[in-house]
């Protein structure tokens, strides 16, 4: 019987470092944290990518 190999932590830090564009509850959040509305986040997006870092800064945060 093989063992179960614990998951590690990595993916959920990565997947933390983005901004997903087209899920709702993340650009709720993510507009609600930088002050700004949603389709100015979509908008910044779009235009740097979706690093969080990125975003927040395109943001003026």
């Amino acid at each position: 019987m093989a063992t179960l190999k614990k998951q590690s932590a990595r993916g959920r830090k990565q997947d933390r470092a983005r901004v997903a564009g087209e899920q709702e509850y993340e650009v709720r959040y993510e507009a609600k944290k930088t002050r700004r509305s949603a389709s100015a986040l979509k908008k910044a997006v779009k235009k740097v990518g979706s690093s969080r870092k990125k975003v927040e800064r395109r943001l003026g945060r």
